[in-house]
């Protein structure tokens, strides 16, 4: 039987079923929808980790070792270490070194390592306030040359700086809010303020040796805006070096007459830069060898890879139990339609069709009904989807509404799944239909 005879007779005997059929769809297009949807929000939400890491440099490794600095009793309270404990990032690391200068020039001398930068990075909290407006930003002390070579270019405003001014990131003047509103969406809908010229106040807290808070506020001024560059650096403020190591002085070792020297006590933040991505894997390994712990934007996208790759088949296989449902109803309308059509079975063998001709008939019939309702789960999923983002898109003003995002792939491989799903459902009843004898077909009633 060919093609061009197959497709109408299968045509003609959905229609003449056509209640049962649209039935048995519906139950295929429930499974559908929820295999779509499913798998739409494992989709996005990867899709979504891709755009947060958008623009990062695999190649550069970033590290925040810790500093051969004893600080004040009662500091862990301000955000820093307790007493006597060389710290990283406010934990006891006593077995990671320090990276001062000679450690520095070590790193410079590994194989594949293109350069090596350093800067200071703020040890401590620093609430940011701009008129009624409040944030909090990681304060990095860089000489203005070190931005090109970070990558980070200036978009507005000037591309050098001086004592007492400030380099702020591209989203930094949007994480602003006002605590006086305390509805999300409400901070999120304020436009966010230009900061170009305009002068911010720093407030510092630390405490002192008997454990009383000290307070100090810092008033720098915005020469320039930075280019988006990734979550990294968008929410950043940048000043001189020495502008932070004096205030990372103050905040620490101050009060007990240590100055803070970074290429002694250790640099609080290095950038390694990779010759090439096949070069940072040699390069991570040199570093964990040295004692450092690594823990990379390469190495996060390649965790974040495999959890989404997992958390789509697991979604996928829950849509999948769905569709295994409504294939138990294709296999039941099949074998109702064999009952009511055995003696149309038995005719037809009788004028010459052979068992692959009965077979191939039952089984496009139940790829039929797996392909229509498949159909219809693609419309429900999609509009559910469509639904799922604008009521998202209402709540939360602008932001991203929800993960679910349909790969342009995913509504073919649906209708494809289904439509199998509807010829494994079928191949028992087909084959069934096909061994049934002429004789005895041509006589039931």
């Amino acid at each position: 039987m060919s093609l061009r005879d197959l497709l109408p007779l299968v045509w003609a005997n959905l229609r003449r079923a056509r209640g049962r059929v649209a039935l048995t769809a519906v139950g295929v297009t429930i499974g559908t929808a929820a295999l779509l949807v499913l798998i739409s929000l494992g989709a996005g939400l990867q899709r979504l980790s891709t755009e947060f890491t958008s623009g990062s440099d695999l190649t550069t490794i970033h590290l925040y070792p810790r500093i051969a600095y004893r600080v004040v009793q009662g500091a862990e309270l301000a955000g820093m270490a307790s007493a006597d404990i060389p710290t990283r990032c406010g934990s006891p690391m006593d077995a990671e070194p320090i990276v001062d200068e000679a450690m520095r020039e070590r790193f410079a001398a590994l194989p594949g390592v293109a350069w090596v930068a350093v800067h200071e990075t703020l040890l401590g909290a620093a609430e940011i306030e701009y008129g009624a407006l409040r944030g909090s930003s990681v304060v990095r002390g860089v000489e203005p040359a070190l931005l090109a070579q970070m990558g980070l270019d200036v978009a507005r405003g000037a591309a050098d700086w001086g004592r007492g001014e400030a380099v702020i990131g591209a989203d930094f003047a949007a994480a602003l809010y006002d605590p006086a509103q305390s509805d999300v969406a409400q901070r999120r809908s304020t436009p966010a303020p230009d900061l170009l010229g305009e002068r911010l106040t720093l407030r510092l807290t630390t405490l002192d040796a008997e454990g009383r808070e000290l307070h100090r506020e810092v008033r720098v001024r915005v020469v320039g805006v930075l280019a988006p560059r990734g979550w990294l650096y968008d929410d950043g403020l940048f000043l001189l070096e020495r502008d932070v190591v004096e205030l990372n002085t103050w905040m620490h070792a101050g009060r007990a007459g240590q100055r803070r020297d970074p290429a002694r006590q250790g640099y609080s933040g290095v950038i390694i830069q990779a010759a090439d991505l096949g070069s940072t894997v040699a390069v991570e390994a040199a570093l964990a060898e040295l004692g450092f712990p690594v823990y990379t934007e390469r190495q996060q996208l390649e965790e974040w890879a495999g959890f989404f790759t997992t958390l789509q088949l697991f979604l996928g296989g829950v849509g999948a139990l769905a569709l295994l449902v409504a294939a138990f109803g294709i296999s039941n309308t099949m074998q109702m339609a064999i009952h009511e059509r055995t003696h149309e079975i038995g005719l037809m063998k009788a004028l010459g069709a052979t068992h692959r001709d009965v077979t191939l008939i039952f089984l496009a019939e139940s790829a039929g009904i797996g392909a229509l309702g498949g159909a219809g789960g693609v419309l429900t999923g999609g509009l559910l989807v469509a639904l799922m983002r604008l009521g998202g898109s209402i709540r939360l003003a602008g932001l991203p509404s929800t993960s679910a995002h349909v790969p342009p792939w995913l509504p073919l491989f649906a209708v494809s799944f289904a439509g199998l799903v509807g010829v494994v459902a079928g191949t028992y009843p087909a084959r069934r239909a096909a061994r049934l004898e002429p004789l005895i077909a041509l006589k039931y009633e």
